[in-house]
């Protein structure tokens, strides 16, 4: 090719570009591309992950947002003092038996104060620390809750032997019926009269004749608790306890 003709180099040249270095030179292209995309790819993926985060922080926003509308709607329903609080820990056990909330003792809570939330009675506080406070719940098996029916004021102690399944007992004479809305009866000195409970879905016989058990679906979702609030209420028994204290007998 060196000491050939001018002709021949060129000719010789274009057959070496042709056959050698083109495919090289679209081999190099082809590369660079390919690797471009590769780079557009994950820069879009990323962007897609960072609109897919906001997206989703958005709706938790929209869906808190809804809660606290409840909440407020509740909180204006009645005439006690409400703390707000957050759910920060729960019982991990199947049963689930008691959550622990954001305030505590600095925040006025006490023992004994009864925690509601949007949809109705959700437990008591057992243990009270500067800032946080355990709460057990009424689904807690152990838990006795006073209850009685809106509609016939039939009264009862709401139990669960599983904390899944809930019931009370009643004489088989007294008129409770399926549908029926189920609330605290305002004995045993936590919870005040009139605070929902759950509904009552059906009725079977107990092994004893003169008595009933009456099947009720809770009212709150308990395994999606997050927002509440601590009522301000201290126990009956403790102005009752005053009030006795105060008596003088007769010697």
């Amino acid at each position: 090719m060196i000491s050939g003709s001018p002709e021949f180099q060129a000719k010789t040249a274009r057959l070496l570009t042709v056959t050698i270095f083109y495919p090289l030179q679209v081999t190099f292209n082809n590369a660079t591309h390919i690797k471009n995309i590769f780079s557009e790819n994950r820069r879009l993926n990323q962007e897609v992950a960072t609109l897919n985060t906001e997206l989703s922080r958005l709706r938790e926003m929209a869906a808190e947002n809804e809660r606290l509308r409840g909440l407020i709607g509740l909180s204006n329903e009645f005439t006690y003092s409400l703390i707000p609080v957050r759910v920060i820990a729960r019982d991990p056990s199947a049963e689930s038996k008691g959550i622990v909330v954001n305030a505590g003792r600095r925040d006025g809570v006490q023992m004994w104060m009864p925690l509601v939330g949007e949809k109705g009675i959700v437990g008591k506080v057992i243990q009270v620390m500067n800032g946080v406070s355990m709460v057990q719940l009424i689904k807690d098996p152990s838990n006795r809750t006073s209850i009685m029916s809106r509609r016939s004021r039939t009264v009862s102690i709401l139990e669960t032997e599983n904390g899944n399944n809930f019931f009370f007992r009643c004489r088989s004479h007294e008129d409770v019926q399926v549908g029926d809305t189920i609330v605290t009866s305002g004995l045993g000195g936590i919870y005040p009269k009139g605070l929902d409970v759950g509904q009552v879905k059906r009725i079977t016989d107990s092994l004893n004749p003169l008595f009933k058990r009456v099947w009720v679906e809770l009212s709150v979702d308990f395994d999606h608790l997050e927002e509440l609030f601590v009522m301000l209420l201290s126990p009956q028994w403790q102005s009752f306890r005053a009030e006795f204290d105060s008596l003088e007998f007769p010697k």
